[in-house]
């Protein structure tokens, strides 16, 4: 049986999703310059990037559920959609850097930031190992909106698989960074739900101090996934925190509660008033 691929199966899109739900930029538009590519699949209702945009190049419309369309006659490539992504879902890809080499621009929101020079391991969509990258520059997060904005320098045939970095730790005196291992519990300052802003922190309050022992209780309690997605990315989180804290089997755990409508609905739509074309 052939293997199932796609958010649903590996939490990450696959390229066939992101082609039909944001489209992707031609190799005529890639040979001009940076532009911006969006790998948001999943029909949630948000915007933020459509109102980024100084040149109003992504394209959300209405419904609001609608998947982001990049203009790439009209993207300039500048950036700005990077780091207003609450699903940190878009990139900057620059196939001109140089004969050999491309630029990927990416949220990256980890501490410590890498710096410029740094050699650092490029990662997939999916966290694989792709190749070694050589950090260009690092955005100022005070000016953006709080997420850092890394660019990597990658050989060019690789630049439409890497989308983020190894996490590092801090120097050892005497040394460079080093790559994080990975960890089972996170940090209290991680940002589980984006929409509402709630860290793993405020999770586990809600679990130890609050008698929280659902999905539901933990958004009764601290908001976490009330925001625009309706807990569509931070869902799971949750139920790893609660796991964690309860030495809980996953699927033993009961997920949130969803009420209709699932998705926004306006009162022309229940009233079944037609828009006139």
């Amino acid at each position: 049986m052939e293997k199932k691929s796609g958010i649903i199966y590996d939490g990450y899109p696959s390229r066939e999703e992101i082609v039909t739900a944001n489209g992707w930029p031609s190799e005529e538009r890639f040979a001009k310059g940076p532009i911006a590519i969006a790998e948001c699949v999943q029909e949630i209702p948000c915007n933020p990037c459509e109102a980024a945009c100084p040149f109003h190049a992504i394209k959300i419309g209405t419904p609001i559920t609608n998947t982001p369309r990049i203009e790439e006659d009209t993207c300039t490539g500048c950036g700005s959609c990077i780091a207003a992504c609450s699903g940190l879902a878009i990139f900057v890809v620059d196939k001109t850097y140089s004969k050999t080499e491309a630029l990927i621009s990416f949220p990256f929101e980890y501490l410590p930031l890498p710096e410029k020079g740094d050699e650092v391991e490029a990662l997939s969509r999916g966290g694989e190992y792709v190749c070694q990258g050589t950090v260009v520059r690092v955005m100022n997060p005070k000016r953006n909106d709080h997420t850092p904005v890394v660019t990597l320098a990658v050989p060019k045939e690789h630049v439409d698989h890497v989308r983020t970095m190894k996490r590092l730790v801090l120097p050892k005196p005497g040394k460079g960074f080093e790559p994080v291992e990975p960890q089972g519990v996170l940090d209290d300052d991680v940002i589980v739900c984006r929409c509402e802003e709630i860290t793993a922190g405020e999770v586990r309050d809600a679990i130890r101090n609050k008698k929280a022992t659902t999905v539901t209780e933990v958004k009764r309690r601290c908001r976490a996934g009330m925001g625009l997605c309706q807990g569509r990315t931070c869902g799971k989180l949750v139920s790893r925190i609660l796991s964690e804290e309860l030495g809980s089997a996953p699927d033993t755990l009961v997920g949130s509660t969803d009420r209709p409508p699932v998705r926004p609905t306006t009162f022309g739509e229940l009233a079944g008033i037609k828009k006139e074309v």
